[in-house]
Order: structure tokens, then C-alpha cells, then sequence
């Protein structure tokens, strides 16, 4: 019930911090929930509207198809952990560049700064992402990565797939980063 109370809040501001749940249904229904049960409405609210991440993953298959089919030239590459069974698949890893920002990087500056930064998920998932600077100095997108862990492998792999999609064997490009273990080896 909570939970169904809660979903216009949701839709409106998803950030919505739990105390003010727990001060609101005080006030509107004169009944005092736990810090808890706050927590575990929110979270259900929010799978109501947004799905879980279980669903959202099982998404990404139908999001990448679509960005390829609606963005002309995109580039996207699917690595999967080996399956106990034919139908069931691991995602380990997905890249993708969209074909405006492979272009562009043509006239930019040969220096691409990577990154990688957590998903706020319970699993552990986490986003690579390299950007460069144009002449103006905005910062324009290279690609992007979903990865199972920032790994050796896993920035291997997007190294790999950068060089091949985004820089095609330009000579003098220059990559900083944080040097995160799984960047420094």
C-alpha cells in the first residue's frame, strides 16, 4: 500500500529521500512507519515504475538493437561469459560508439581521457567511458562499456574495440586516465 502511495513521488522526483517518506505518511495518514519499511516502499515504488535491474538487463539487448537501427553506423559489440545452457547467456561485457563521435574524433584533439565509474546497482556492474575534447574544448563522447567488473580484461576489450571503431590506427593519440588497477597493467 505504501508502496503504491508513493509512486506519483516517484515518478516526480526519484531521488526522494526516505525521512520525508516516513514525515509524509505521518502527516497524510497519521501513521508512523519504520526507517525500513520506508526504504523497502521506496524501492518497491520504484520497481513498479522503472522495473528491476533483473528487467532492465534483459533490456539492454532490445535498447542496443534499436540504437544501432535508429543510429546509423553505431557500433556495438557484445562479449558473453560461457552459458551453462544454450538459452541462457552471462553479459560480461557490451560496447558501444555512436557513428557522429567516431567521425568528429577525426578533428579533434588526439588525446582521449577514460574513465570508469560504478553503477548504483546491488550488482557490481560498472560503465567505461572515453571522451576527448574538441576545438572548442567541449567534450565530445567517444564510447561506452558495460562491464561486468573493471577488470584488465574488461579495459583490454574496450581498448581493443576503441582502437578499432573510434581511432583506426591513428598514429600520436594519447589516453589518461585515473590508472585504476585494471587500467595499469
Amino acid at each position: 500500500m505504501v508502496a503504491h502511495t508513493l509512486l506519483g513521488v516517484v515518478r516526480c522526483d526519484p531521488s526522494y529521500e526516505i525521512k520525508y517518506i516516513v514525515e509524509n505518511l505521518k502527516d497524510k495518514y497519521g501513521y508512523q512507519i519504520s526507517y525500513m519499511n520506508a526504504w523497502q516502499s521506496l524501492k518497491r515504488s520504484m520497481e513498479i515504475d522503472y522495473g528491476t535491474w533483473e528487467s532492465s538487463v534483459q533490456l539492454i539487448q532490445k535498447y542496443m538493437c534499436a540504437l544501432s537501427k535508429y543510429n546509423p553506423g553505431a557500433v556495438v559489440e557484445w562479449k558473453h561469459l560461457r552459458a551453462n545452457t544454450e538459452m541462457s547467456k552471462t553479459l560480461n561485457y557490451v560496447f558501444w560508439a555512436f557513428r557522429p563521435c567516431i567521425d568528429g574524433f577525426q578533428h579533434c584533439r588526439k588525446i582521449i581521457s577514460i574513465d570508469g565509474t560504478h553503477l548504483s546497482t546491488k550488482y557490481k556492474h560498472k560503465m567505461l567511458i572515453a571522451v576527448t575534447l574538441d576545438a572548442n574544448n567541449q567534450v565530445l563522447p567517444l564510447a561506452f562499456a558495460f562491464v561486468d567488473e573493471e577488470t584488465s580484461d574488461s579495459w583490454k576489450c574496450f581498448f581493443e574495440n576503441l582502437g578499432r571503431h573510434v581511432v583506426h590506427g591513428e598514429n600520436g593519440v594519447f589516453l589518461i586516465s585515473d590508472r585504476h588497477k585494471g587500467t595499469s597493467s
